[in-house]
């Protein structure tokens, strides 16, 4: 064998052992104390926590188990004087979309057209738009509305469709479940649940909805494992309910009544007010046209404000009994002083002023002006007041000024001071015209001659409620005295004789003595041209029973049809209303026995003078306080 070349073996080291020295050291050294700087920074700052914390710590640990929500609570209840329910809020659903979601904006938005009513299917198509632009832009929206507060219907089929990036939000909806009944005295709310007519607009701020926010505890991840306590909630937060002055009763009855009088006579409109003259408590407000105000959107502004309170007409013959009560208390005139009414034409600065119908008057008493409704009478009444004394007389009775009452939009009226006069202004506003007035102030005005001379603001709401309970009542408010009650007397004994043998026979009340007084006016031309010769007002104002006044109704027919006069078109809805609410009152009339027994009497004697004292004290006079029938 061939001897060979030996073979040196050689070793490699990798990687070279100088090259690990320089570069692997230093990185593991740094490493290492990293870690050994973070653990005693930790374990320094744990010692620190755990023993010499400080109040920082403490509020801060406090921020983390502790945390905040929001409850919303619904707009109050509005009751009528009853308690029956005019006003609610139920719960419903309103669908939202969210473009981050939703893949197919076309898709999805052609899906909830064909669920949702078809009048909201242009809508959904700018939708699908505004969808398809969130999505493509940088910013994309989360939250879309598409339809608030749909029906229950309407959301089982949208939740069963499971529609992507398609969800729903609980929300309160405001339902009124007498629906046109007192509609334009409550009004109605807006999608965000804002008052925005009548009543809950001008209560508001005490019956509108409320946000509240409450602490609670929460776990580790954030949720709330605690919350308030609902009772302590609507106990201090809740918003008020409210208690009316109107029965739903009342107010049904009055609307028919009226309405059947505005269909018969194919009249343009008409008001209805009736109020109790003592405590100044509105028991209805009808008016005609009306609306349902939970789908108030369907009908123009002109349907929803209440014109018993915003609307200013020309009162007519209504307006001489303020005439002739301002003579009789200024001691210029008396109930059987007799005027010459000059057979019918009488002149003024060149003009002639006629009697209705051209009745001929020649020798009239007082009283005998106001049952027959003379307008020369009235104007020679007036003119021994002179202007001033009679725009004071007017202004006292509440003529040109606000009555108060709660509910918004109130007018005015329109009285001119005497330097905005004409020649013949004072004959014309003695008879009703060249002066305007509300059907609230007119049934205000009114209420002073049942009351014994006192003008009373009316109301609407009388007490507040929440949950339940009782807060606050809202007192009857005098605001002066207009006349004295002889003066009242004086002019209410006239107000019979207008029933029972002037122009208003036909509102007569079986059973009750009945005090009133007719009123036809011209409209005024809107050109400016004067008075229309063939639209006029019917009115009738009154109250009962004349001995022991309750209840004080105004009734105004606008623009009637085949017949024009007050007596005719405006009576029978007045009687009508007073016959009906009698009845629901329990009103004794003049020929109703009521006894009353003396339990202090009966109780104070033994059992054998109780037997005697039961027989003698009942008494066939009638002596019921008007606040115990009207469950005031």
């Amino acid at each position: 064998m061939r001897k060979g070349k030996k073979i040196k073996k050689k070793t490699i080291n990798w990687p070279p052992r100088a090259r690990r020295k320089n570069n692997m050291r230093p990185q593991a050294l740094i490493v290492g104390f990293m870690l050994i700087a973070g653990t005693v920074a930790v374990t320094a700052r744990l010692a620190q926590v755990m023993f010499f914390g400080d109040s920082r710590i403490e509020k801060f640990s406090a921020r983390q188990r502790a945390g905040s929500v929001n409850i919303h609570l619904p707009r109050g209840v509005i009751y009528d004087r009853n308690m029956n329910e005019m006003a609610v809020s139920v719960d419903m659903r309103s669908v939202y979309v969210n473009p981050r979601k939703i893949k197919d904006p076309a898709k999805v938005s052609v899906a909830l057209a064909s669920l949702l009513k078809p009048a909201n299917r242009t809508d959904i198509r700018k939708l699908a738009k505004r969808i398809e632009r969130s999505i493509k832009s940088r910013k994309r929206k989360s939250f879309i509305w598409v339809e608030r507060k749909v029906s229950e219907a309407t959301y089982r089929k949208i939740r069963k469709a499971n529609l992507t990036g398609v969800g729903f939000v609980k929300e309160a909806k405001r339902f009124y479940p007498k629906r046109d009944i007192a509609a334009k005295i409550i009004g109605f709310c807006g999608i965000d649940n804002q008052g925005l007519y009548g009543l809950e607009y001008y209560y508001d701020k005490e019956i509108g909805p409320k946000t509240s926010r409450f602490n609670v505890v929460k776990d580790a991840l954030g949720r709330p494992i605690s919350m308030p306590d609902a009772v302590a909630i609507f106990e201090k937060s809740a918003p008020y309910d409210l208690a009316l002055t109107i029965d739903e009763r009342i107010q049904y009855i009055t609307e028919k009544a009226l309405e059947r009088q505005v269909k018969r006579f194919h009249a343009k409109g008409g008001v209805a007010v009736v109020m109790n003259p003592v405590t100044g408590d509105i028991l209805a407000i009808a008016e005609q046209p009306k609306y349902n105000p939970n789908n108030y959107a369907k009908y123009t502004a002109e349907w929803w404000k209440s014109k018993a309170v915003s609307n200013a007409i020309e009162p007519g013959s209504t307006f001489k009994l303020f005439v002739a009560a301002s003579a009789l208390e200024a001691n210029l005139a008396s109930p059987d002083e007799t005027i010459d009414c000059e057979n019918g034409r009488y002149k003024i600065a060149g003009r002639y002023f006629k009697e209705a119908q051209n009745h001929k008057y020649n020798l009239l008493t007082v009283s005998e002006i106001i049952e027959k409704s003379s307008n020369i009478g009235t104007i020679k009444i007036a003119e021994r007041l002179g202007a001033e004394r009679l725009i004071s007389g007017l202004k006292l009775f509440g003529f040109g000024s606000k009555t108060g009452i709660d509910l918004p939009g109130e007018s005015a009226g329109l009285l001119r001071g005497t330097s905005d006069w004409s020649s013949w202004s004072l004959p014309s506003i003695s008879f009703g015209q060249e002066v305007a007035i509300t059907p609230v102030q007119l049934v205000t005005a009114l209420s002073a001659f049942a009351n014994g001379g006192y003008i009373i603001r009316p109301r609407i709401v009388k007490a507040y409620y929440r949950n339940g309970k009782l807060e606050k009542t809202l007192p009857s408010k005098i605001i002066r005295r207009a006349i004295s009650k002889k003066t009242a007397l004086a002019i209410t004994e006239m107000m019979v004789g207008v029933v029972k043998h002037g122009t208003g026979k036909r509102a007569a009340v079986p059973g009750f003595t009945v005090a009133g007084k007719t009123g036809t006016a011209q409209k005024a031309d809107p050109g400016g041209g004067g008075y229309s010769k063939d639209k006029f007002i019917a009115s009738f104002a009154g109250f009962f029973p004349a001995e022991k006044p309750r209840l004080a109704i105004v009734v105004i027919v606008d623009e009637p049809e085949k017949t024009i006069w007050g007596g005719s078109v405006a009576a029978p809805a007045f009687s009508e209303i007073a016959i009906r609410s009698a009845r629901i009152l329990r009103i004794p009339g003049t020929e109703t026995e009521v006894y009353e027994i003396d339990w202090k009497k009966m109780m104070d004697g033994n059992v054998a003078e109780t037997e005697t004292q039961e027989r003698s004290d009942f008494s066939a006079k009638a002596r019921i306080n008007s606040s115990e029938q009207d469950g005031a």
